[in-house]
């Protein structure tokens, strides 16, 4: 059966009037968000809840010629997706996923690379690929031809091995999850936008004592109580640290969890905080833990932190670093904020100077967004901060 274009949006629009008279479904998804403290309670609720999405798809796939069944709303889903560039089906696509989402926000930030596994329509869809890889998921390989091809890496969890982990970890079963992560010294994850919730714990207890740990583990609607529950089973063994934790509305609380669990003997660290919206406390709780590392990517953007989060954020910068990565869009900067950094670069004589940084190993997103200049009551423009406390 192949849909075309008009059809596909057809199909689409009944979709969505179907979807927006379930309220079942959002009472179930509501059951499930309340449950999150209990997995297998949580997990009823959401098993539940995608059997009647399933059960909403499929007399509206069979009017269309597909058959009425969960094979036969994949293949339905399948035929719109390969219209996924056209505009009018990713519009519709994004209304469904925020009815689906029961209000939840499912934006999610450009920079964050992520596979969005989209359950209830039996297909996957990609998510922009990221423009800063705080997890690499692909590497190059010839090919026959001799040009290079990204290809997933080799070492990465598989598709099928991750999808049963996601399994694993929201029945609860700890050992399967043992079994699925015991690869070595060096263990690198993808789970990204999984709903994974207070299931994390379950994750966090099986990843084990690698050296090196690569994980993605944006968009999960994790959460303070999660945040604390991923921060009690980070290894401390590790020397490489790579953890994506993006979009995960973790607040203040969750990200001193997780600023406190870094190890530190660390030697490589990339950390995702965009889109926590914590300001320049959670920049400051950051500050305090970051560890003596020779290599740092950061990635803090829509923290709205303003120059005294970025501050103390730069005053902390180990004098070790050799490699610097920060993303800092949509944090408010001034001129002043905006450029500390690049001062400690250059200036030798900066009491905060870094000394094994140089200029082409420092990479810096970002642009100015407020002025420096602030007007007073009786009309006179003012510095914000005087250019003395960036000295």
């Amino acid at each position: 059966m192949v849909l075309e274009l008009e059809r596909a949006l057809q199909l689409q629009d009944e979709l969505i009037q179907a979807y927006q008279g379930a309220q079942e479904q959002l009472r179930l998804y509501a059951q499930q968000i309340k449950d999150r403290a209990d997995p297998v309670a949580a997990l009823k609720a959401a098993e539940a809840r995608e059997k009647l999405l399933l059960d909403l798809q499929k007399p509206v796939v069979a009017r269309y010629g597909f058959e009425e069944s969960a094979q036969g709303v994949k293949e339905a889903m399948f035929e719109y997706a390969r219209m996924s560039g056209n505009n009018l089906v990713i519009k519709r696509n994004n209304h469904m996923e925020r009815l689906i989402a029961a209000g939840e926000d499912i934006d999610y930030y450009n920079g964050v690379s992520a596979q969005q596994s989209l359950r209830n329509f039996g297909t996957r869809r990609p998510v922009p690929q990221s423009q800063f890889p705080l997890v690499a998921w692909e590497e190059f390989q010839k090919s026959v031809e001799g040009r290079l091809l990204p290809v997933p890496r080799h070492d990465m969890l598989s598709a099928q091995r991750t999808e049963e982990l996601v399994g694993a970890c929201k029945r609860g079963d700890l050992a399967r999850a043992k079994a699925l992560l015991d690869q070595g010294s060096c263990l690198a994850l993808n789970v990204g936008f999984q709903g994974l919730g207070m299931a994390v714990k379950v994750l966090a207890q099986a990843l084990g004592g690698p050296q090196t740990l690569e994980l993605d583990i944006s968009g999960n609607c994790l959460g303070p109580e999660g945040a604390k529950a991923l921060a009690a089973g980070v290894p401390q063994a590790l020397k490489v640290l790579r953890l994506n934790v993006a979009r995960n509305r973790l607040t203040l609380e969750g990200v001193r969890s997780i600023a406190a669990s870094l190890p530190s003997g660390l030697e490589e660290l990339a950390l995702g905080f965009a889109g926590m919206k914590t300001g320049p406390a959670g920049a400051a709780a950051l500050a305090e833990k970051l560890p003596q590392v020779t290599k740092l990517s950061l990635d803090l953007a829509g923290n709205q932190m303003g120059d005294d989060g970025l501050e103390c954020i730069s005053k902390a910068l180990p004098k070790s670093l050799e490699l610097l990565h920060v993303v800092l869009l949509g944090n408010n900067l001034s001129r002043r904020g905006f450029f500390m950094i690049d001062r400690q670069i250059g200036d030798p004589l900066h009491e905060h100077h870094l000394p094994k940084l140089q200029p082409e190993n420092f990479v810096k997103v970002g642009e100015v967004e407020v002025t420096e200049f602030k007007e007073q009551a009786d009309g006179a423009m003012i510095r914000q901060v005087e250019w003395q406390k960036a000295i």
